[in-house]
Order: structure tokens, then sequence, then C-alpha cells
């Protein structure tokens, strides 16, 4: 499975940099989906497509079910995208498109101030490696937004906007070494995976805010 999400990043990627040989516009951006570059190429007077490479990572603790898990959010994916302008005298753009990503939010554990994990109702003593968490999200992820930018207009440099919203359902992972199976019972372990998965469930919807600076050559 992480050969096959490789391959679609790197599709993407290859995509984007065999796209620059024809594009009329190359462009940096950031915002939620990370730093990264894309380029856009035109249709014709009202549409075009755009595709792009980005991520960041980030280091930040969360608490779950009154226990705290250290966690590092790893962001890396690539977007295909159709532009559609339907003003002619106007950059205003509505996008839609899809995300390929390789985005991974690791977590684990961390023992409170009397040395201990908490695992579902149970306490366990910290004897070994952490409880850890696992939580990806769905290989492509459906794109809708507006914005602005892209559009051909004239030689030289622009700005890029887009708002818009993916939507992919996070799948959870739960791992707990075996020797704590000694301290507390499996119903406990799959409630506090439960709890795990409930928390970042609400997160279907991931916002996009990306700004960016574009150069157009013709």
């Amino acid at each position: 499975m992480k050969q096959v999400k490789n391959a679609a990043l790197i599709a993407v990627v290859a995509m984007t940099m065999a796209a620059t040989v024809e594009a009329q516009e190359v462009y940096v951006h950031g915002g939620t989906l990370g730093a990264g570059a894309g380029v856009a190429l035109p249709l014709n007077t009202w549409s075009g497509v755009h595709a792009e490479f980005e991520g960041f990572g980030l280091s930040h603790s969360v608490n779950v079910n009154d226990n705290e898990y250290d966690g590092h959010l790893k962001l890396l994916q690539g977007g295909l995208y159709l532009d559609l302008f339907p003003f002619s005298s106007s950059s205003f753009r509505v996008t839609a498109g899809a995300l390929i990503n390789d985005d991974e939010l690791t977590a684990h554990a961390v023992p409170n101030a009397q040395g201990n994990y908490k695992i579902g109702d149970d306490f366990v003593p910290a004897v070994s490696t952490a409880p850890s968490a696992t939580v990806t999200l769905p290989r492509v992820m459906p794109y809708l937004g507006i914005g602005f930018g892209h559009k051909p207009v004239s030689k030289g440099f622009g700005l890029t906007l887009d708002l818009g919203v993916a939507y992919g359902r996070p799948r959870t992972n739960y791992s707990v070494p075996a020797i704590y199976s000694m301290f507390t019972t499996q119903s406990n372990i799959d409630d506090e995976e439960r709890k795990i998965s409930d928390k970042v469930d609400r997160y279907k919807l991931y916002p996009v805010v990306q700004i960016g600076v574009s150069y157009r050559f013709n």
C-alpha cells in the first residue's frame, strides 16, 4: 500500500514537471496545504488546468481521553485541477479537482505525572514502548473551491488565491505493545482506538487557503 501511495504522488509530480514544458504560467504558494509550486495552462478563454505539489511538517501535542500524545503531522501532496472563469473581465474562477496525498499523523502516548498511560478506562505503567496512533487520509480527496489567478491576461507577475475544501475521512490505527495486555483488556484497547478515531473523524473536511505569486511567460 505504501508503494501505491508513493507511486500515485510521484505520478502527480512527474505530470507537473512534464506540464512545465507546455505551461504558460508557473507559481509558488503557501497556506494550509503547506508550501509548494505549480504550473498552469489555459485551455481557452474561459477554462484552464493547473497542477501542483506542496507539503510541510508540524509537531503538536494533543489530548485524547485524558491521555496526552506527542504528534507529528506530515502533509505531502500533489493536486490536479480544472479552472472555470465565469466572467470574461475577471480572473475569478471556480476550481474542482483532486488532492493525491501522502498525509499522515503519527502520535505516541506520553506518561502522566505518575508514570502511567491511560488506555480506555485503565491506567497502566509505562513499562515499555509507548502506545501509538497513526492517522491517514484517503489517497485521493475531491476538492472544490473558488479563487483568483491563472487566467491568461498578460506577461509578468501576478497573484493567486485559493479558498476551498477537500473531503476525506481519516483512518485510525492504534498500536499497543503486547506487554500492556497484562495490565488492561482488549475492550479497553478498542475503546481507546475508538476515542482517537472519534476525535479525528470530525476533520473530514479539510479547509484550503493558499496564497501565491505567479509568473506568466506570454
